[in-house]
Protein backbone atom coordinates (compact mmCIF):
# COMPACT_ATOMS: atom_id res chain seq x y z
CA UNK A 1 0.00 0.00 0.00
CA UNK A 2 0.94 3.66 -0.11
CA UNK A 3 3.61 4.59 2.33
CA UNK A 4 4.35 0.99 3.33
CA UNK A 5 7.95 0.00 3.81
CA UNK A 6 7.85 -3.16 1.69
CA UNK A 7 8.86 -1.74 -1.65
CA UNK A 8 8.70 -4.52 -4.20
CA UNK A 9 5.14 -5.92 -3.79
CA UNK A 10 3.72 -2.41 -3.54
CA UNK A 11 5.46 -1.11 -6.66
CA UNK A 12 4.64 -4.23 -8.70
CA UNK A 13 1.01 -4.03 -7.70
CA UNK A 14 0.70 -0.49 -9.06
CA UNK A 15 1.30 -1.65 -12.62
CA UNK A 16 -1.41 -2.69 -15.04
CA UNK A 17 -0.40 -4.35 -18.27
CA UNK A 18 3.24 -3.42 -17.59
CA UNK A 19 2.55 0.31 -17.15
CA UNK A 20 2.23 2.36 -13.98
CA UNK A 21 -1.02 4.04 -13.10
CA UNK A 22 -1.16 7.68 -14.18
CA UNK A 23 -2.89 10.44 -12.23
CA UNK A 24 -3.58 13.98 -13.45
CA UNK A 25 -3.79 16.53 -10.63
CA UNK A 26 -5.59 19.74 -11.55
CA UNK A 27 -5.11 22.30 -8.77
CA UNK A 28 -3.90 25.90 -8.86
CA UNK A 29 -2.60 25.67 -5.27
CA UNK A 30 1.06 24.78 -5.77
CA UNK A 31 1.60 23.57 -2.20
CA UNK A 32 -1.41 21.24 -2.30
CA UNK A 33 -0.45 19.97 -5.72
CA UNK A 34 3.10 19.19 -4.59
CA UNK A 35 1.84 17.39 -1.47
CA UNK A 36 -0.59 15.30 -3.55
CA UNK A 37 2.12 14.42 -6.07
CA UNK A 38 4.41 13.21 -3.26
CA UNK A 39 1.65 11.15 -1.64
CA UNK A 40 0.69 9.50 -4.91
CA UNK A 41 4.31 8.78 -5.78
CA UNK A 42 4.55 6.95 -2.43
CA UNK A 43 1.68 4.84 -3.77
CA UNK A 44 3.82 3.92 -6.79
CA UNK A 45 1.75 6.06 -9.15
CA UNK A 46 2.98 8.34 -11.98
CA UNK A 47 1.64 11.90 -11.68
CA UNK A 48 1.28 15.04 -13.74
CA UNK A 49 0.22 18.31 -12.14
CA UNK A 50 -1.36 21.23 -14.00
CA UNK A 51 -2.60 24.49 -12.55
CA UNK A 52 -5.73 25.07 -14.59
CA UNK A 53 -8.56 23.12 -16.13
CA UNK A 54 -8.04 24.49 -19.65
CA UNK A 55 -4.59 22.89 -19.77
CA UNK A 56 -6.02 19.63 -18.42
CA UNK A 57 -8.68 19.56 -21.15
CA UNK A 58 -6.09 20.39 -23.84
CA UNK A 59 -3.86 17.54 -22.67
CA UNK A 60 -6.70 15.11 -23.39
CA UNK A 61 -7.94 16.88 -26.49
CA UNK A 62 -4.63 17.42 -28.31
CA UNK A 63 -2.32 14.66 -27.05
CA UNK A 64 -2.72 10.93 -26.67
CA UNK A 65 -2.05 11.12 -22.90
CA UNK A 66 -4.61 9.24 -20.86
CA UNK A 67 -4.95 8.96 -17.10
CA UNK A 68 -6.38 6.38 -14.73
CA UNK A 69 -7.52 9.08 -12.32
CA UNK A 70 -8.10 12.83 -12.51
CA UNK A 71 -8.08 14.86 -9.30
CA UNK A 72 -10.03 18.04 -10.03
CA UNK A 73 -10.09 21.14 -7.85
CA UNK A 74 -13.43 22.93 -7.73
CA UNK A 75 -12.18 26.53 -7.76
CA UNK A 76 -9.82 27.48 -10.57
CA UNK A 77 -9.01 30.79 -12.31
CA UNK A 78 -10.12 30.16 -15.92
CA UNK A 79 -12.63 27.31 -15.93
CA UNK A 80 -14.10 25.86 -12.75
CA UNK A 81 -14.10 22.17 -11.90
CA UNK A 82 -17.76 21.79 -12.88
CA UNK A 83 -17.17 23.13 -16.40
CA UNK A 84 -14.02 21.05 -16.83
CA UNK A 85 -15.71 17.86 -15.61
CA UNK A 86 -18.63 18.43 -18.01
CA UNK A 87 -16.12 19.02 -20.83
CA UNK A 88 -14.25 15.78 -20.03
CA UNK A 89 -17.50 13.80 -19.98
CA UNK A 90 -18.64 15.40 -23.25
CA UNK A 91 -15.32 14.22 -24.76
CA UNK A 92 -16.38 10.70 -23.70
CA UNK A 93 -13.56 10.45 -21.18
CA UNK A 94 -14.52 7.68 -18.78
CA UNK A 95 -11.56 8.12 -16.43
CA UNK A 96 -12.41 8.27 -12.74
CA UNK A 97 -12.70 11.98 -11.83
CA UNK A 98 -12.50 12.94 -8.17
CA UNK A 99 -13.43 16.45 -7.10
CA UNK A 100 -11.60 18.38 -4.40
CA UNK A 101 -13.43 21.15 -2.56
CA UNK A 102 -12.55 23.64 0.16
CA UNK A 103 -14.28 23.89 3.52
CA UNK A 104 -16.04 27.13 2.57
CA UNK A 105 -17.76 25.77 -0.56
CA UNK A 106 -21.37 25.07 0.22
CA UNK A 107 -23.28 21.84 -0.23
CA UNK A 108 -25.17 23.12 -3.32
CA UNK A 109 -21.92 23.65 -5.24
CA UNK A 110 -20.68 20.21 -4.22
CA UNK A 111 -23.93 18.64 -5.45
CA UNK A 112 -23.61 20.48 -8.77
CA UNK A 113 -19.98 19.32 -9.02
CA UNK A 114 -21.07 15.69 -8.53
CA UNK A 115 -23.88 16.07 -11.09
CA UNK A 116 -21.31 17.33 -13.63
CA UNK A 117 -19.91 13.80 -13.77
CA UNK A 118 -17.62 13.26 -10.79
CA UNK A 119 -17.16 9.76 -9.47
CA UNK A 120 -16.38 11.02 -5.96
CA UNK A 121 -15.80 14.29 -4.13
CA UNK A 122 -13.62 15.03 -1.09
CA UNK A 123 -12.92 18.05 1.06
CA UNK A 124 -9.35 19.34 0.98
CA UNK A 125 -6.83 18.46 2.19
CA UNK A 126 -6.84 14.90 0.87
CA UNK A 127 -5.15 12.39 3.16
CA UNK A 128 -2.93 9.38 2.53
CA UNK A 129 -5.90 7.17 3.49
CA UNK A 130 -7.98 8.75 0.70
CA UNK A 131 -5.16 8.25 -1.83
CA UNK A 132 -4.80 4.60 -0.80
CA UNK A 133 -8.54 4.09 -1.21
CA UNK A 134 -8.58 5.73 -4.65
CA UNK A 135 -5.64 3.65 -5.91
CA UNK A 136 -7.35 0.47 -4.71
CA UNK A 137 -10.62 1.47 -6.42
CA UNK A 138 -8.77 1.96 -9.71
CA UNK A 139 -7.26 -1.52 -9.43
CA UNK A 140 -10.63 -3.04 -8.63
CA UNK A 141 -12.08 -1.47 -11.81
CA UNK A 142 -9.27 -2.74 -14.06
Amino acid sequence: MCGSSSSSPSKDKKKVGGKKLNVLIVDNDGMSQTAYILCLQKCGVETLGVRNEKVAVKIHDITQMRFDLILMSFVMPDMDGIQATKKFRSMEITTMIVGMTNLDENEEYCKEFMEAGLDECYEKPLTMKIFQSLVEKIFNKI
